[in-house]
């Protein structure tokens, strides 16, 4: 029988910035390395905000997909179609998923925009998927 559905990869780090070594203070971002999605049927994007308990969050965090553009550059914050908002929780870790369609995106990068009036340490990882030929 011919093999049928989506063959999920393994989970990999979004790049330095997002890798949870460093912490992002409030006011400031980080970005993933840039993602390709070339002959991906699928993608999930999983991060991790978490707050150390240092103090009260009173502020979210914008996340922003940014489209690949030219193979070089990539949209920016200030104009970037997709984002969305989430407000971390104070000593706790805060776990979110989302799906970038392939169809949309050839390409991408991440940005988490810190305005959370916390330090966070900020851990990004994203999986591919492949729908092999049909034999």
């Amino acid at each position: 029988m011919a093999e049928t559905g989506y063959n999920w990869g393994a989970w990999a780090s979004g790049g330095a910035t997002v890798d949870g070594g460093d912490d992002v203070a409030t006011g400031a971002s980080a970005t993933s390395d840039a993602i390709s999605l070339d002959g991906k049927a699928a993608c999930e994007v999983g991060f991790d905000l978490y707050e150390d308990n240092t103090g009260a969050v009173s502020g979210a965090v914008t996340i922003y997909v940014l489209g690949d553009t030219d193979g070089t550059n990539y949209e920016e914050t200030t104009f970037s179609p997709w984002a969305f908002t989430v407000t971390p929780i104070q000593n706790d870790h805060y776990y979110r998923r989302f799906s970038i369609d392939p169809s949309m995106y050839g390409g991408f990068k991440v940005t988490f925009a810190n305005a959370c009036g916390q330090t966070l340490r900020i851990t990004m990882t994203y999986r591919t998927a492949t729908i092999p030929a049909a034999s």
